[in-house]
């Protein structure tokens, strides 16, 4: 069975942490999922700063893929499709911290590619990217003391070097960013952590910028009334998938940094991008959550 909730409730048994590099374990974070028609692929961090991946038929329940970890000294995975190819960005440590491009239309055999090269450098943390046309945008988490913030980037595909363009804070009391680009409405929709610095609870919210604006700016990515909560409990990692859109919409939302649980919007990634919009998103809850544990 399947609860029923509006987005302005409250949501059931969900935490995570934004910015965090713990190692401590065992657990299951920073997900990142796609859908290729016919299977869910899932690409997480666990114990250890390792890279692991999962399969599942239904996209709910994932099944650890036994060679796991595919990568190793690898953190904030994020998935992106371009021109049919799967690449996955992570950032790396051991030298000098930076994020790297991999192809992984094998899943389990990640390739580097941009020539080795890193396409982001510095002490940052999650980062989210979508694509239009050769483009690809970026917000980087960021923190200044007790503040996480996103700036935004951008570099045009196959000479991706983000470090060139990096704007000033675009969105404050912000960290890991997801982001969709909505064709219908040549728009960004991004979801991700706030409200650290406001309140010392992480929950999710949302923004949108139109393709046609300055995104570099702060006044361009515009601010919602969607939330997710829970008090007390810190709330991040949402995932809305990419590859073929199914229906419903399934959202993952990072449980603890221990788990993962789900969710459904009963309309396409436009139809949400106009729900949120209008202020009246609803979402329902899987009755198994979580969905995804140790």
């Amino acid at each position: 069975m399947i609860r029923h909730l509006s987005i302005f409730l409250i949501l059931f048994q969900l935490a995570s942490c934004v910015g965090t590099d713990d190692e401590v374990g065992p657990h299951v974070a920073e997900q990142t999922d796609y859908y290729d028609g016919v299977a869910y692929h899932r690409f997480y961090r666990y114990t250890g700063n390792l890279l692991g991946y999962a399969t599942s038929s239904d996209g709910v329940t994932f099944e650890k893929f036994a060679g796991s970890p595919i990568m190793e000294d690898s953190l904030f995975p994020y998935l992106v499709i371009y021109e049919g190819n799967r690449y996955l960005i992570v950032q790396h440590r051991q030298g000098s911290t930076a994020y790297y491009l991999y192809d992984v239309n094998d899943p389990t055999e990640p390739k580097i590619v941009n020539g080795g090269r890193p396409i982001l450098e510095g002490g940052f943390f999650n980062v989210g990217v979508t694509i239009v046309g050769n483009r690809w945008h970026m917000l980087v988490e960021g923190q200044a003391g007790e503040t996480f913030h996103l700036r935004y980037s951008w570099a045009d595909f196959p000479d991706l070097n983000f470090n060139t363009n990096i704007s000033a804070v675009v969105i404050n009391d912000a960290g890991n960013p997801y982001l969709s680009y909505i064709p219908s409405r040549d728009a960004i929709l991004v979801v991700y952590g706030e409200g650290y610095r406001s309140s010392g609870v992480w929950s999710v919210t949302a923004s949108t910028a139109l393709i046609s604006s300055d995104l570099s700016l702060a006044a361009s990515w515009r601010d919602s009334a969607f939330r997710m909560s829970k008090s007390g409990i810190h709330i991040a990692d949402p995932d809305l998938g990419c590859g073929i859109e199914r229906f419903p919409l399934i959202i993952t939302v990072g449980s603890a940094q221990s788990s993962v649980s789900t969710y459904y919007f009963r309309g396409t990634k436009s139809d949400l991008y106009d729900a949120i919009i209008a202020g009246s998103t609803e979402i329902e809850e899987d009755d198994q959550n979580p969905t995804m544990t140790w």
